[in-house]
């Protein structure tokens, strides 16, 4: 099985530290978070990992070099930011036919990924996504779904609600056929383009919920709560 860990993002909101180190390498509990998403992909029986780059990719190019566990890592340089699902696309001539997981290299996650997979594998739709709960909606997108996990809408950012919702963890199962057929070289984003024209074309898509926070480290008060998790 194989996987990319999307790690091209330029940190803007992290402030200082985010010119000088790439997010996927911002240390977590005093480790750099690619190593924790390494280490959970390879339990979950991943064995080859693409990891995309853009913003200061010496250092995660550096870090692939460097890296002596079991997985195959293939570091791809973008030249230019093609935004989730462009990225995915353009990285599928790295990956082995089949499914395949896609992390967002700036989530920090405890569950493990293994029953992710299971999930797909039973449902077998054209994509599984991971969800948790909270409590608000801010800045955060919102999947609604049916009575069997099947998604039924994806809501936009930004809009605040009252309630629990179910939050896009920023975790995928994809089957390979479902991303070749985006165009190539083009931006696209799946959570604002690809996912929700998928469900609007009547492709199933299902959820994976997860039992342990999820936090986007993108910030600095997001690693701040991954750092208190932690202890």
């Amino acid at each position: 099985m194989n996987a990319i860990v999307l790690a091209a993002g330029l940190g803007t909101r992290l402030g200082e530290l985010g010119t000088r180190v790439p997010k996927v390498l911002v240390p977590v509990g005093g480790r750099p978070l690619l190593e924790r998403h390494l280490e959970a992909l390879e339990q979950a029986g991943v064995q080859r990992v693409v990891v995309n780059a853009y913003h200061l990719a010496s250092q995660v190019e550096a870090f692939v070099r460097g890296y002596t566990r079991s997985l195959e890592l293939v570091c791809l340089v973008e030249p230019r930011l093609l935004g989730t699902a462009g990225s995915v696309r353009e990285a599928l001539r790295h990956l082995e036919p089949g499914p395949f997981l896609v992390v967002y290299g700036d989530v920090f996650l405890e569950d493990e990924l293994a029953p992710l997979v299971w999930t797909h594998r039973h449902h077998q739709p054209a994509a599984t996504l991971a969800v948790h709960e909270e409590s608000s909606s801010e800045a955060k997108g919102v999947v609604e779904v049916d009575a069997t996990g099947r998604v039924t809408r994806f809501l936009e950012k930004g809009e605040q609600r009252q309630g629990r919702f179910l939050i896009n963890s920023g975790v995928y199962m994809l089957e390979s056929r479902f991303v070749a057929s985006l165009p190539q070289s083009v931006p696209l984003d799946f959570g604002h383009d690809v996912l929700p024209q998928a469900v609007t074309a009547g492709s199933p898509i299902v959820v994976h919920r997860l039992t342990r926070p999820v936090v986007d480290i993108g910030t600095a008060g997001g690693l701040a709560r991954a750092e208190a998790l932690l202890r």
